[in-house]
């Protein structure tokens, strides 16, 4: 007998039904027989003539491999929620408000309280019942549950992981190093540092990347410091440069996130307890793309899309050579700087041992 795998197990049954039939065409069975279609009948070409005729019966045609179509969402499982529930599973208005719901109850059992729980210090803290339920109740369902689809469909189908963002230097945060004067400095020819983001060639014409994450921390490291003098000694100390706009502001309805994993409980937190624009403490690209603050931005979406919001830069990701690679530099320059990046991601599905004692438990009595 096959052995039981709880990770596929899990995957497969991810919003609550296993078909049993997905990967199969329904009218390929047994005893299935379509009915033979008449070459004569002049109804025949009929629906596609009016399709050519009508440009939105032609929109809605069924596209050619899947061409221009949209995948459909299944309705979300609302008592399934957890702490790492993304607005990009929201299927429609109903599946937003059905979270609103829960939160209304102030009943402190429902998912989507116990998803906003989380441990500081060795401790569970948990929301204020009564406060998120007058939030919602002060805002409205039919406004919020809008607003949480406004979120979800700014999301990108596949975006940055978290591991890929640079730890670029942070005023408010005591864990952060350096200055984001320095960051400019770098991408800036004829200051303290210049780093080479143009493409590089050497003698055997082969590109030359930036570093690996964390090959060096801190100045103290030779490597550090020729990385970030590398654009004053190509040859050329003139053409890597890449604006670096201090204080950026503009309404958050015109930010575009790049992750799209952001949590729905924890930007409802922070929604509840009052943010709504101002200082997001983050960078983002001239473009108006969030590098970091991603949760900060969707509870003021929530609280107030037109509400404006700072950062500490925007930089010029094009002028790098895209976003790939300038967040390649850019965290080559915030490890030179002093601070040190995470290389993968640390969530792990809090369900993960319930998973693993029933695969054992099965697969003991296979």
């Amino acid at each position: 007998m096959t052995k039981f795998n709880y990770k596929k197990w899990v995957t497969e049954n991810k919003h609550g039904k296993l078909s049993e039939y997905r990967d199969e065409n329904p009218f390929d069975r047994p005893g299935f027989e379509p009915e033979a279609e008449d070459p004569n009948d002049p109804r025949r070409f009929q629906k596609y003539q009016e399709q050519e005729k009508d440009p939105d019966a032609k929109a809605a045609a069924p596209k050619k491999g899947g061409e221009g179509e949209k995948e459909e969402k299944p309705p979300l499982d609302a008592a399934a929620i957890t702490n790492q529930t993304s607005y990009g599973e929201l299927s429609s208005i109903e599946d937003a408000k059905k979270i609103l719901t829960q939160l209304q109850s102030r009943d402190p059992n429902q998912p989507i309280y116990k998803a906003m729980e989380f441990e500081e210090d060795g401790q569970i803290k948990k929301p204020k019942y009564d406060d998120v339920a007058d939030w919602v109740d002060g805002i409205g369902v039919d406004v919020l549950a809008q607003r949480m689809v406004d979120i979800g469909s700014k999301l990108p189908s596949t975006g940055l992981p978290k591991k890929d963002m640079p730890f670029l230097p942070l005023p408010k945060d005591p864990k952060s190093k350096g200055d984001p004067a320095d960051v400019g400095d770098a991408l800036t020819p004829g200051g303290k540092y210049g780093v080479d983001f143009k493409e590089v060639y050497d003698f055997l014409n082969e590109k030359t990347d930036p570093p690996a994450p964390n090959t060096f921390v801190g100045m103290d490291d030779k490597a550090a410091q020729d990385y970030m003098q590398s654009g004053e000694k190509d040859g050329n100390p003139k053409d890597d440069k890449a604006a670096f706009n201090p204080a950026p502001e503009f309404p958050a309805s015109e930010a575009v996130p790049t992750q799209s994993n952001i949590l729905i409980a924890k930007s409802i937190g922070m929604a509840a307890g009052g943010i709504k624009g101002g200082d997001l403490g983050a960078y983002f690209s001239t473009d108006n793309e969030i590098l970091d603050g991603h949760h900060r931005w969707a509870a003021t979406m929530l609280n107030n899309p037109g509400a404006s919001i700072k950062g500490i830069a925007a930089i010029d990701l094009k002028a790098m050579g895209g976003t790939k690679p300038a967040l390649k530099h850019l965290t080559a320059i915030g490890n030179a700087l002093g601070n040190a990046t995470k290389t993968k991601e640390s969530y792990v599905d809090p369900r993960a041992s319930l998973y693993e004692r029933m695969e054992k438990l099965i697969n003991k009595n296979n």
